[in-house]
């Protein structure tokens, strides 16, 4: 850890969450260790309590515990194949032990969601739309079958509502292209032309 820590700009990280590591095996010192790796970690990205300004970096805060768990999980086996994913999460979530990934989970599924952001209102009617009954004429399926009416989330499906549109859009795109592995996301989203995926996230934006 001493040569790691003395050549490593990642010196800070690997500390903190070696330190988590050992809390977390002391139960129930999970939560108050990943609630430490979230302030001083991962709000550097996500910002604090998940809410995240940047639109690179989803926001995590209110989104569905089971959900964020897999996706840390994914990361750390390199399944998601997104530029993103490469160059942010994969090294850091190698750090994280499968306690600490349940505990960073339900810390940033326990905070309040942020507001949505409004938007065009024809294109948030046109999104609503299509959120709640899809276009089956072009075999797209509504998305509140997975996803809730309000786009709240359920379990393994995420919440969407008040993401970032750009984000929102770039996760659209990578998993039709399948950069990202989610068989079922790229057989609801893989029809969609750039004007409904315009609609939709300005839609899910704004909730």
């Amino acid at each position: 850890m001493k040569s790691i820590c003395s050549s490593s700009p990642w010196a800070a990280v690997v500390a903190l969450v070696c330190w988590g590591s050992v809390l977390a095996a002391e139960a129930p010192g999970i939560d108050q260790a990943a609630a430490k790796i979230a302030v001083n970690i991962c709000s550097n990205c996500h910002g604090p309590g998940g809410h995240s300004t940047s639109p690179v970096f989803p926001r995590l805060a209110g989104q569905q515990e089971l959900y964020l768990a897999a996706q840390i999980r994914a990361f750390k086996a390199k399944e998601r194949g997104d530029p993103e994913a490469h160059d942010y999460m994969w090294g850091m979530a190698t750090l994280l032990d499968d306690p600490m990934v349940a505990g960073l989970a339900k810390y940033f599924a326990e905070q309040a969601p942020a507001p949505g952001t409004p938007g065009d209102p024809a294109l948030i009617e046109a999104g609503h739309k299509l959120f709640l009954e899809g276009d089956p004429e072009k075999g797209i399926l509504a998305c509140a079958g997975c996803h809730g009416a309000d786009a709240q989330g359920n379990a393994i499906f995420p919440r969407l509502a008040g993401q970032h549109k750009a984000y929102l859009a770039r996760q659209i795109d990578v998993i039709q292209r399948q950069l990202r592995n989610s068989p079922i996301m790229h057989g609801v989203v893989q029809n969609l032309q750039p004007d409904q995926i315009r609609a939709v996230t300005e839609y899910l934006s704004a909730q």
